[in-house]
């Protein structure tokens, strides 16, 4: 959701804060804002609706000074999309000043108590009552230690929030409880961030904070402590994401480069650490019944994985959409196995299916695209999707990765050794899919005035024709939706008329005769068909072909073009394919 950038050292800290909100724009925000502490303990605050570029055009930003300060993008959650919402947050007599993730559920209690107190609010979020309730808190102690664990006591919710006072100049503090936090350590100057993307052209030295912990850095000193303030002694971690793979390079957007870059990170989804695929295998092996859990587009990656278990393994597979797993907790006992699946290993409905995972004594793996995420240490075993930082909010290349660990870990259960060779091939084929590029953008260009868009798959095919309307809907705004081919003639064909475009997924596999009947039938009621096969057919109106592979990897051929369709319609309505509006990366609140 949020991005939190912090920074304390020798350098004046505008420009690295700047920096720092750049590289967390793919979260999704509608505000922003910066905060600095001055040589004469003076905060100030520049912030204001709208992207990070309009921020760094303000004229008051360059009257910023200080090397202390606080940035941050704001999704909003309390309270509307206003200047006085944005952050950071002042506390009433300016001594402190605060970025805050996440919810803070007894803020309106807290408010009552210091409105009582005399404070003002500014206001109509829930983060703002974080400021104020430090600064009366630390009045009373004098001492930034104690103060701080006074606050994390009386704060309910799941948060992260970073704070500087004016008292107490060059240190920053920060807590975590369920949403991420991460030290950056430099070299004569520490960073605090929600991801360490927003200082990884300074440092790759971090520290994962863990849930019910705090940190005090000043620029030479980082020192953790636990919510009671006992210090906590963490290793640093040197992450290895490349600072290349965060640039667009010759494209336009983001989301471009990373469905190009596919080519390569369906390989290195398969490049993992045997001994990690052994014990993932292994938890499979020995479960009486397996899960799979994740949201959106992860959601979809888990319902193909339940047909790769079945179709290849043989292992019976229920899916659980994350938002709803209170629902079926009851069916989970202690000899079940539940996958999570995350691209940021941060989304609150994951996190919190897992915790209530745990609690009954089910074991949990995991499939997370970033290392050191809280999803990663809520899990006993993991695999990475090792497809480096995925800057566009719609998930392109981190959906492929998945499909590709979960077709290793089938065929691998399966013991399909000529399948499981076949998948170092997806490269190959990938790559000559991304030529459909220029195709594909003249179909975009032509079709994206239509009001809504239908996707049809049948068995394997099904989840991508959810996830390539989800793409649609996403990044161009249109609407789209995706079923079972054959659930067209229960009710859906109702909404075909003259002209309405139908994606039909349909290689030549066990699925291509009826599923090509089914575009028949939406044909002959107007329907423009565009398919997606192997083979070309006087049924289509529009052929886009992919090359000819084995079943289980078509999912993942599917996947390009219907991104590439997205993501051309969306430029083709003049749409930033990069930030949906509404949307953010890492949904951390539930």
């Amino acid at each position: 959701m949020c991005g939190i950038m912090g920074y304390v050292g020798d350098r004046e800290a505008t420009s690295i804060l700047l920096d720092g909100l750049r590289r967390l724009e793919y979260r999704g925000y509608d505000s922003a804002g910066i905060s600095t502490l001055d040589s004469n303990r003076k905060i100030h605050v520049v912030k204001d609706v709208g992207k990070v570029e309009q921020l760094a055009q303000k004229a008051e930003l360059s009257g910023l000074r200080g090397i202390a300060g606080l940035a941050h993008t704001r999704w909003a959650t309390h309270g509307g999309v206003t200047m006085l919402n944005a952050h950071p947050h002042l506390s009433c007599n300016r001594e402190v000043t605060i970025v805050h993730n996440g919810i803070i559920e007894n803020y309106l209690e807290l408010r009552r108590d210091l409105d009582a107190k005399g404070h003002l609010f500014v206001s109509d979020t829930d983060s703002e009552v974080i400021a104020h309730l430090v600064e009366a808190v630390y009045r009373n102690k004098k001492d930034v230690l104690p103060a701080l664990t006074d606050v994390v006591r009386q704060l309910k919710g799941a948060y992260a929030f970073a704070a500087i006072l004016a008292d107490a100049p060059n240190v920053m503090v920060g807590a975590r409880q369920d949403a991420p936090l991460v030290v950056g350590l430099g070299n004569g100057e520490n960073f605090l961030a929600s991801d360490a993307l927003a200082f990884i052209g300074h440092t790759d030295r971090v520290i994962f904070l863990d849930n019910r912990e705090l940190v005090l850095l000043t620029e030479k000193n980082v020192t953790i402590y636990d919510f009671e303030g006992n210090v906590k002694q963490k290793p640093a971690t040197q992450i290895a994401w490349e600072l290349g793979s965060v640039s667009r390079r010759e494209f336009e957007h983001y989301t471009l480069k990373e469905i190009h870059e596919q080519k390569e990170t369906v390989l290195q989804a398969l490049r993992q650490d045997p001994r990690s695929v052994d014990v993932f295998v292994d938890a499979l092996e020995r479960a009486g019944k397996v899960y799979i859990t994740g949201c959106g587009t992860s959601f979809h990656a888990a319902l193909l994985a339940k047909l790769l278990f079945t179709t290849y393994a043989k292992i019976p597979v229920e899916v659980l959409l994350s938002s709803e797993f209170d629902q079926y907790e009851e069916l989970l006992d202690k000899k079940a196995l539940l996958i999570a699946v995350s691209q940021s290993g941060e989304t609150a409905d994951v996190l919190s299916a897992v915790k209530a995972a745990r609690k009954m004594g089910v074991k949990v793996c995991s499939i997370v695209n970033a290392m050191g995420s809280t999803l990663v240490r809520e899990s006993e075993c993991t695999l990475l999707n090792n497809c480096g930082p995925e800057i566009g909010v719609a998930a392109t290349k981190s959906f492929t990765s998945q499909l590709m660990i979960f077709n290793m870990l089938a065929l691998r259960l399966g013991q399909r050794e000529a399948e499981l060779s076949d998948l170092w091939s997806t490269g190959r084929l990938v790559e000559k899919t991304l030529g459909l590029d220029a195709q594909i953008q003249e179909i975009a260009d032509r079709l994206h005035v239509a009001n809504d868009f239908y996707f049809v798959g049948r068995s394997l095919h099904h989840p991508l024709a959810l996830e390539g309307a989800l793409k649609l809907k996403e990044l161009s705004y249109i609407h789209a939706e995706g079923m079972a081919a054959g659930e067209l003639k229960h009710g859906s064909l109702a909404l075909i008329s003259e002209g309405v475009p139908v994606v039909v997924l349909n290689p030549e596999d066990g699925t291509y005769g009826d599923t090509l009947s089914n575009a028949s039938e939406v044909k002959a009621r107007g329907g423009r068909i565009i398919g997606v096969s192997t083979k070309p057919s006087k049924v289509y109106d529009e052929y886009i072909e992919i090359p000819v592979a084995a079943p289980n990897i078509y999912p993942v051929l599917e996947a390009v073009p219907l991104q590439m369709l997205a993501y051309y319609a969306a430029v083709s309505r003049q749409q930033n394919p990069d930030y949906p509006r509404n949307l953010a990366k890492s949904v951390t609140v539930k």
